[in-house]
C-alpha cells in the first residue's frame, strides 16, 4: 500500500511537507512528477509501501514507455494475473510483477473501462498527456481512501491522506464543516463524501472523475448494483454453501500475493478463524496471528484465550498484546495523530495493529464484512432508523435558537440520513450496512490506523466474488441454521467446537475505568479544548451535552456517547483546523 497526492493548477507546494505527511503510508521509497510544460502544470507525488515486486521496477509515479500515461496507485489488484494475461494476448509487454504496471497497461487499453475489471481495493490517478486529461478513480467499497477538492477556476488537488492535503498549501484548512460535525454528533464518524474540513470531500466508492482539459468535470460510477436473486427457489443450502466456499478458497488465494507473508488479525470469532483455517491451506509459510486481550479493564469482552486455542488448534505463531490502563494512556495520542479525521471507532484496530507490528507483520488479514454480509437482518439499521427519528424530532420542533448547534433540514440530509431512508424502503438491508457503517466508519478507520504503522489490511469477505453471491442468496438460506449458517457450515470441520457455539461478544474496549481516572478527560478539559477549538468556526457543543453524557458514563457505565467528545476535543487540539 502506498500514499499519493496530486495538484493541478498550482504554481507550486510544500513538497516535503506532503511527503511527511505521507511517509507513513510509503515507508519504503518515494517519488516526484512534475509537467515541465505548465508553470501550473500537474504534480504528483507518491510513497511506496513495497508488497509486491519490491524492487525499483515497481516505482511510482510510474510513466508509460511512450509517456502518454502516467499514474499513481494506491492498493492491491488481486486479478491481477488474469488481467496481464489478457493484456500479453493484446500485445503489451510487462517488465514487472507489480499491479501498478498491470493497471498502467489496462487503462492504455481499455480506458475507463479498466475500473469495472478489477477485482480488489484501489485509489487511482491517471494522466493522459496529450489530453491532459485526468481521472480520479476509488474502490467498489472505498477501503482505499481518495480525498479531493477542486474549485471554480479549474484547480484540484487530491490525496490518501486530508493531512497532506493541508500540508501542500494547496487548500485553506481553516475552517470546520459544519454538516461534518452534525454528521458525527450523530454516527460518532463523519459520512461521505463530507470531510472535515470545508470544501474538501471524499470521491464517492465506485466513482471516477474525469476531469477534460477545458476545466470541466464529468463525475460516474463504474460499479453495477448487484441483481437480488431472480430465482431464489434455485438455491440450497447445499449449493449456498459450496458457492461460498468456493468463492472464498479463491479470495484467499488471490490476496495471498505479494513479497511478504500475510498473517491474522485472530479475535477467537468465527469470522477469522474460518480465514485462518482457510489462509492455513494456501500458505506454506508460517502464519503469525495477533489478538487483543486486557487487565484490570472491567467489563472489556476478553476473547483472547479462545483465540489462543484456536490458534494452536491451527498451528498458527500467536501473540496476544495484554492491555491495561497503562497500555491505553501510552497509544491514546498516536492513536489520535493516526487518523485524518475524528472517529469514535478504531482505536480497538490501532491496538491490534500495533502487537501485529511487534510481530514483524507487514500484510493482515481481517474479518471486516462478514457481519454485514451474512449476519441476517443488521441490528445496525435498528439503530439507524433510530437515529433518524432523533434527527427529525430536532427538526420538526424547528429549534432555532440553537441553528448552530442543531441541524436545520438540510443539513440532516447532508449528514447521512437520506440514504436510510431509500435503503430502508428498499429494504435492502446488507447493502445499506455495506455503504454505511462498514464504509464510512470501520473501513475508513481500518485504513487510517492500519497504514500509521506501515501495515496493509486485506479484507477477503469484500472481495467481489463473495459480495456478489452473499446479495444474491436467499435471506431464508442465510438464516436457515441461525445466524451466519453459510460460515458455520463452512467453518465446522476446521475449527474448534467452541467458535461455533459461543456467541459473537464484539470488540469492547471498556474505556470507562480509564476515561473515569484521567484527570485528561475530566468534562472541564473537554469542555474548554471543544470550546476554545470550536469557537473561531462560529460552532459549539453544548456544556449540558458533555456534562450529560459524562453522568451516562459515571452511572450506566455507557462509554459511546462520552468518548465522541473526548475523541473530538483531543483531534481538534491535535489537528488544530
Amino acid at each position: 500500500m502506498c500514499g499519493l497526492f496530486g495538484s493541478l493548477g498550482f504554481e507550486a507546494i510544500n513538497t516535503e511537507a506532503v511527503f511527511e505527511a505521507l511517509q507513513e503510508r510509503g515507508p519504503d521509497d518515494r517519488g516526484r512528477w512534475r509537467e515541465d510544460s505548465e508553470p501550473e502544470g500537474l504534480e504528483l507525488l507518491h510513497t511506496r509501501l513495497a508488497i509486491q515486486d519490491c524492487s525499483r521496477l515497481g516505482h511510482q509515479p510510474m510513466v508509460a514507455s511512450d509517456n502518454s500515461l502516467v499514474l499513481v496507485f494506491n492498493g492491491e489488484i488481486y486479478n491481477q494475473k488474469e488481467l496481464r494475461s489478457q493484456l500479453e494476448k493484446q500485445g503489451y509487454l510487462f517488465r514487472s510483477e507489480c499491479d501498478t504496471e498491470v493497471l498502467m497497461n489496462g487503462f492504455r487499453h481499455w480506458r475507463q473501462g479498466v475500473w469495472s475489471r478489477i477485482n480488489g481495493i484501489f485509489a487511482a490517478a491517471c494522466w493522459e498527456t496529450a489530453s491532459r486529461r485526468l481521472t480520479l478513480a476509488r474502490d467498489r467499497f472505498g477501503i482505499k481512501p481518495l480525498l479531493w477538492k477542486r474549485d471554480d477556476e479549474g484547480r484540484c488537488t487530491f490525496s490518501s491522506e486530508l493531512s497532506a492535503l493541508k500540508a501542500s498549501g494547496c487548500i485553506e484548512a481553516d475552517r470546520i464543516n459544519a454538516h461534518a460535525l452534525d454528521s458525527y454528533r450523530l454516527w460518532g464518524a463523519i459520512t461521505g463524501p463530507l470531510s472535515i474540513i470545508e470544501g474538501t470531500e471524499s470521491l464517492p466508492a465506485g466513482h471516477t472523475a474525469v476531469r477534460h482539459q477545458d476545466g470541466t468535470w464529468e463525475i460516474d460510477t463504474f460499479t453495477v448494483q448487484t441483481p437480488i436473486s431472480a430465482s431464489p427457489e434455485s438455491w440450497t443450502l447445499s449449493s449456498a454453501t459450496s458457492a461460498i466456499g468456493n468463492a472464498l478458497e479463491q479470495a484467499i488465494e488471490q490476496q495471498s500475493i505479494g513479497d511478504h507473508p500475510v498473517g491474522m488479525y485472530l479475535s477467537g470469532g468465527l469470522d477469522s478463524s474460518l480465514l485462518a483455517a482457510t489462509l492455513k491451506r494456501h500458505q506454506s509459510k508460517p502464519i503469525n496471528s495477533v489478538s487483543v486481550g486486557f487487565n484490570g479493564l472491567e467489563g472489556a469482552s476478553d476473547e483472547s484465550e479462545r483465540a489462543e486455542h484456536t490458534a494452536k488448534h491451527l498451528g498458527l505463531k500467536h501473540k496476544t498484546l495484554r492491555i491495561g490502563i497503562t497500555e491505553l494512556d501510552k497509544h491514546f495520542d498516536a492513536f489520535i495523530a493516526a487518523i485524518d479525521q475524528p472517529s469514535i471507532d478504531g482505536f480497538n484496530t490501532f491496538l491490534v495493529t500495533t502487537a501485529a507490528r511487534e510481530q514483524g507483520m507487514r500484510v493482515a488479514f481481517s474479518g471486516l464484512g462478514a457481519d454485514e454480509l451474512f449476519g441476517g437482518y443488521p441490528h445496525m439499521l435498528k439503530g439507524s432508523l433510530k437515529k433518524a427519528n432523533q434527527a427529525r424530532h430536532i427538526r420538526l420542533h424547528g429549534l432555532t435558537k440553537h441553528q448552530r448547534n442543531l441541524m436545520d433540514c438540510e443539513r440532516i440530509e447532508k449528514a447521512g440520513l437520506a440514504k436510510i431512508k431509500d435503503y430502508a424502503n428498499q429494504q435492502d438491508c446488507s447493502r445499506l450496512e455495506l455503504a454505511g457503517y462498514l464504509q464510512e466508519t470501520l473501513l475508513r478507520d481500518a485504513d487510517a490506523t492500519t497504514m500509521a504503522q506501515g501495515l496493509e489490511l486485506r479484507v477477503p469477505f469484500l472481495d467481489q466474488g463473495i459480495v456478489d453471491l452473499a446479495l444474491q442468496i436467499p435471506q431464508h438460506i442465510h438464516q436457515m441454521e441461525g445466524n451466519k449458517t453459510l460460515l458455520r457450515r463452512l467453518a465446522a470441520p476446521l475449527v474448534p467446537a467452541a467458535v461455533l457455539t459461543t456467541p459473537k461478544q464484539g470488540f469492547n474496549l471498556a474505556l470507562a475505568p480509564w476515561l473515569e481516572l484521567n484527570p485528561r478527560f475530566r468534562p472541564q478539559r473537554i469542555n474548554s479544548l471543544l470550546e476554545k477549538n470550536l469557537e473561531r468556526h462560529n460552532l459549539r457543543i453544548p456544556r449540558r451535552t458533555i456534562a450529560k453524557s459524562w453522568m451516562l458514563l459515571k452511572i450506566s457505565g455507557k462509554i459511546a456517547p462520552y468518548w465522541r467528545w473526548v475523541v473530538l476535543a483531543e483531534w481538534l487540539q491535535m489537528a488544530k483546523p
